[in-house]
């Protein structure tokens, strides 16, 4: 006869382990639990305090002034594993919360902190009466193999004072394993991001009626004195700008971007998308977005680098479930957005939805915000979003159409704030070009104007002087013809005196004889005509007298006037070479000035050069790891060829598809390897020769075929087999085509022709090496422009990253050494472009 029973379900006190110790690993998360109780309980706040926990043994008490646990539902709630009461009770009595509550598990990560717990609550029951319970759990107890319900917990309740606060202490002791300092400095920040920012602000505005006072997190450690950096106004004011969206009640985002007050362009934009989120709804984000510029520092209280390093352990995008943290997201490492992977990956461009906003010839992929420089949060409602669930570890949401969709949401902002930074930064370094070409413009017409002036300066001195000369010249026969007339009426004067003086004496002597001689009528008339002739003498002598001074007054007047003149002149000429001199120093400035700016745009040439260069000792050894790692992927591939001997007919199919593309893939690697021993090997630089061209173009192109073929580039060699260089270095010629080769991908890709050529040919002595491709094509304005250093016009690329304005100017510096050309010319038709390199023989 059968005999039938009922059986009933035991629960073995092992679950408790795997619900404490197993199931949240992580201890932060696991006082963040006993926390999101008190903000259920509707505590305004809560302490976390942290007692004697170095080591092993001590005691951590989390303290709040919350509703407190009655004496009944601790016996249905506390004491119910699983409950599900919370889902039954979403709502708080006092304040209406979500409760963050949701598995009825959450007590239990008690004995992951420590193997004793003490509960003391005191509670109002539904009859107003206050009532004080003490539990008690010793975990130790709980034995795997023993049954949960079967194991007795210590437990009194008395009533208490109506006066009495409400609240809950949970002392866990005896903790099971030691804190340090990173330890609390971690949990201190975690607390502190438990509560999302915008909980009670949103609040507010929704229910004005419930007004919530907030919740408090405090934290105590008398054994770790430290404090946790605040991050507020201070700090946020720094960033370039605040972007804020949301996803409605019909699944519709909008984003909003405005920059912060101080940011040279100021922008106030928005993007609302098109099409509805099937699963997502009611979310909220907010996030300041900071780029480490020194500009962007220049007048705050924190400097760059301590943003920086804020931003490097702090930065993210965090996740809010009813205004609490899950912990999984927006941590340091955490790459739930997938920024860090994509920029990595030197993505162009981001995406349909943001590409309206990107302005021409941006590259906003290359400067793909990343955790460090977003500091914000996610937050959605789980009675909106019922596909967001949390994990049961409750760090994670679990992986679905809805998570990915709330990812998306938060991805889009980042892609938006991205493309509106990356169009600032590009119209400040279109300004910086602009002005630096308009300085050197501007430098170069003051350095012709200097060199002008000095010129006509010089001209002027020398005209100046010249005619000061011939002015002295002028003078010195003035001064003579003075002096000789004057020295002539002089002559003149004393030749008078000189006859006067005779007459006189002639006279003197007629009235002598007239005197002693009888014949006074004939003396008479005699001494009358010397008296008349004495007279006509002595008016002569006057008359020479007076010609004599005004001749020398003349002379000195001439002498006087030429003098001044002579002094004016001197002080034209001295003027003029004065002219002269300030000429020349402002000539020999411009010149200094022109030389300034060469020697700073051949020190940033050299600094990176030298960055480059300084890559060579890592390359060898990457080279030499490299080959290593080649030798093992070629053991592993015919170990795995032997292997499939062994396997079924069937199964020999499948395998050989994957043995295949491992093949393909190691080939590629190897050819990598030589290109790599071809550019930077033992052998590269040992010697000069002259090389054929055909073969080491195969070889620089090789290593890159499996990416042609997958962006659909057609490459041809149609160089000559014959065609020889003039002897040079391998290495060099491996830089010229390496080069010109990047250039080409870069140009063709993304366009309906895809077309590389490299042809050459030999022409009097000259070897000519010709780059055609179908791409974008240059403006010939810029045919020279591209030459000099960092002038790039050319497209980043995922596989050869963005160009950095040296390649040209190198491949020109290699020509031009060897007394050749590189330079843009005519395509050919069906070409948009022409590199041609020309190397002329040795003579």
């Amino acid at each position: 006869m059968e005999d039938h029973q009922k059986a009933y379900f035991t629960v073995d006190s092992r679950l408790l382990f795997q619900l404490g110790e197993k199931l949240v690993a992580d201890r932060a998360v696991a006082l963040a639990e006993l926390v999101k109780n008190s903000y259920d309980a509707d505590a305004t706040y809560v302490t976390v305090r942290m007692q004697e926990v170095k080591a092993r043994g001590g005691t951590i008490v989390v303290e709040d002034n919350g509703t407190g646990i009655t004496p009944a539902t601790f016996e249905q709630t506390w004491m119910r594993i699983a409950t599900i009461d919370k889902e039954l009770n979403p709502i708080s009595t006092k304040y209406e919360r979500q409760r963050a509550g949701e598995k009825g598990i959450g007590r239990f990560a008690c004995r992951r902190l420590a193997e004793l717990l003490e509960v003391e609550s005191i509670a109002q029951d539904d009859t107003g009466q206050k009532h004080k319970l003490r539990a008690t759990f010793k975990w130790e107890d709980f034995l795997p193999g023993s049954d949960v319900n079967g194991i007795p917990i210590l437990l009194s309740t008395h009533l208490v004072q109506q006066d009495t606060p409400t609240g809950t202490t949970l002392r866990l002791k005896q903790t099971t394993e030691p804190w340090r300092a990173p330890d609390i400095r971690r949990l201190r920040q975690e607390l502190m991001d438990l509560i999302s920012p915008i909980t009670f602000k949103e609040e507010l505005d929704i229910q004005p009626k419930t007004y919530d006072p907030g919740f408090r997190i405090d934290f105590e450690c008398t054994e770790f004195q430290m404090e946790v950096e605040p991050l507020d106004k201070t700090f946020f004011r720094n960033a370039w700008a605040r972007l804020s969206a949301s996803v409605d009640s019909a699944g519709l985002a909008a984003y909003h971007l405005e920059t912060t007050e101080g940011i040279k362009y100021q922008l106030d934009k928005e993007l609302v998308r098109e099409e509805a989120f099937s699963y997502l709804r009611d979310t909220r984000m907010e996030a300041y977005i900071f780029s480490y510029r020194t500009d962007f520092f220049r007048d705050s209280e924190w400097k760059m680098w301590e943003a920086r390093r804020v931003g490097d352990e702090r930065g993210g995008i965090r996740v809010y479930a009813d205004n609490f943290r899950v912990f999984g997201y927006g941590t340091k490492g955490d790459d739930w957005l997938g920024t860090v992977y994509d920029r990595a990956r030197s993505l162009i461009s981001l995406g349909r939805e943001v590409a309206p906003y990107t302005e021409e010839g941006v590259r906003p992929g290359l400067a793909l915000f990343r955790n460090n420089n977003l500091f914000g949060h996610v937050g959605f409602s789980r009675a909106s979003n019922k596909m967001l669930e949390i994990t049961v570890n409750r760090d994670r949401i679990t992986s679905n159409e809805a998570f990915e969709e709330l990812r998306k949401f938060a991805r889009l902002g980042v892609d938006f704030a991205t493309v509106l930074y990356a169009n600032q930064v590009a119209r400040e370094q279109k300004e910086v070009r602009e002005r630096r070409r308009a300085r050197e413009q501007a430098h170069q017409e003051a350095l012709e104007e200097a060199r002008r002036r000095a010129e006509e300066a010089t001209k002027k001195a020398q005209d100046a002087m010249r005619k000061a000369e011939e002015e002295e010249r002028r003078t010195q026969e003035e001064i003579r013809n003075a002096e000789l007339e004057a020295k002539r009426a002089t002559d003149s004067r004393i030749a008078a005196g000189h006859v006067r003086r005779e007459a006189e004496k002639q006279r003197r002597d007629i009235e002598e004889d007239a005197r002693q001689s009888p014949d006074s009528i004939r003396l008479g008339d005699a001494l009358k005509s010397a008296l008349a002739k004495e007279k006509l003498l002595l008016e002569a002598e006057e008359a020479a007298i007076e010609a004599e001074r005004k001749a020398h007054d003349h002379a000195e007047s001439v002498r006087v006037t030429a003098d001044e003149r002579l002094i004016a002149s001197i002080g034209e000429a001295k003027k003029a070479e004065e002219e002269t001199r300030k000429a020349e120093e402002a000539r020999r400035k411009a010149d200094d000035d022109e030389l300034r700016l060469r020697q700073e745009k051949l020190q940033r040439e050299f600094s990176l050069l030298r960055v480059l260069a300084s890559t060579g000792t890592l390359v060898l050894i990457f080279e030499h790891e490299l080959q290593a790692l080649i030798d093992d992927m070629e053991e592993m591939l015919a170990s795995a060829s032997a292997l499939r001997a062994k396997l079924r007919d069937d199964e020999q199919e499948a395998f050989q598809i994957v043995l295949d593309s491992f093949g393909n893939r190691t080939e590629m690697v190897r050819e990598l390897g030589d290109f790599l021993g071809l550019t930077m090997g033992a052998d590269s630089r040992s010697e000069k020769r002259d090389w054929a061209v055909f073969p080491i173009v195969e070889k620089v192109f090789g290593p890159f075929r499996w990416y042609m073929e997958e962006y659909g580039i057609m490459y041809t060699n149609a160089v000559p087999k014959d065609l020889r260089t003039p002897r040079m270095y391998r290495s060099e010629l491996v830089s010229v085509l390496h080069n010109l080769m990047t250039n080409a991908v870069k140009a063709v890709r993304g366009r309906q022709s895809r077309r590389i050529e490299v042809t050459g040919f030999s022409e009097n002595g000259v070897a000519h090496i010709q780059f055609l491709d179908t791409g974008r094509g240059l403006d010939r304005g810029k045919w020279g422009v591209v030459f000099e250093p960092f002038e790039s016009y050319s497209e980043p690329d995922i596989t050869f990253g963005a160009g950095t304005g040296l390649g040209l100017k190198i491949v020109r510096d290699i020509a031009r050494s060897y007394g050749g050309e590189a330079q843009f010319s005519e395509p050919p038709t069906g070409w948009s472009t022409c590199v041609e390199i020309t190397l002329p023989a040795e003579e």
